[in-house]
C-alpha cells in the first residue's frame, strides 16, 4: 500500500491540472480564518490596506475559474489577509502546435477483414477523402490560459481609521484651529 500511494498522489496530480501561483507582499505571522472575495472595490465597506498583490493562472480547457479563486483564497489565508481583491481576468493564448492527427479518418484506418466494407471505403476515399483534403492534414491546435491578478488585503480596525480620518481631514483642522486662537481674543 506503500508504494502504491505516490504512484497513485503523481498520476492525481498530472490529471487534475497545474495552477501556476505567484505573490509578492507582506505576510502576517498568523493566518486567516476566512477570506471574502471581492471583485468590486466599492462593495468592500471596512477600511483596508493592500498586503500584497498575486497572479494565478491554469490551462482553460484543464482549470476553471472557481478553482483559480479557491487558489487564491488558500494563499490569502495563508499570507493572513482578510479579502482578496481581483483586479483583472483574462483568458490569453499560451501555445500554438501542429495537431499531430487527421482531420477525418480514410478507409485505411479501418479494419478490411469485413467484405462490406470494401463499398465504404471507395465511397469515403473517392467523394469525402478529396473534399476535406489528404489524410495527413492536420489542423494548428491552440492553448490559451485563464489569469486571474488579485490583491490581498488586510482590514484595518475602524477606529484607527476614523481617527486617521479625524486627523487628516481639512474640517478638523479648521474647527481646531479656532478653537485655539479663541482664548486668545478674549
Amino acid at each position: 500500500m506503500k508504494k502504491i500511494l505516490p504512484a497513485m498522489l503523481a498520476l492525481a496530480a498530472t490529471l487534475c491540472g497545474c495552477i501556476s501561483f505567484e505573490y509578492d507582499g507582506t505576510r502576517e505571522p498568523e493566518p486567516s480564518a476566512s477570506v471574502k472575495v471581492f471583485s468590486d472595490k466599492a462593495k468592500i465597506k471596512q477600511p483596508f490596506q493592500v498586503m500584497g498583490k498575486a497572479v494565478v493562472s491554469g490551462d482553460y480547457m484543464d482549470v476553471s475559474r472557481d478553482r483559480l479563486e479557491e487558489k487564491l483564497v488558500s494563499e490569502a489565508e495563508s499570507v493572513g489577509a482578510d479579502a482578496v481583491l481581483i483586479t483583472s481576468q483574462e483568458v490569453v493564448r499560451s501555445a500554438a502546435g501542429r495537431n499531430t492527427n487527421p482531420l477525418y479518418m480514410s478507409s485505411f484506418d479501418y479494419d478490411d477483414s469485413s467484405p462490406s466494407w470494401r463499398a465504404i471505403y471507395r465511397d469515403v476515399d473517392l467523394t469525402y477523402g478529396n473534399v476535406r483534403g489528404t489524410p495527413s492534414d492536420t489542423g494548428t491546435l491552440s492553448r490559451y490560459r485563464r489569469i486571474i491578478k488579485a490583491e490581498f488585503l488586510k482590514y484595518r480596525p475602524a477606529e484607527a481609521a476614523t481617527e486617521k480620518k479625524k486627523a487628516t481631514s481639512p474640517a478638523a483642522e479648521e474647527k481646531a484651529a479656532p478653537a485655539e486662537k479663541a482664548p486668545e481674543q478674549k
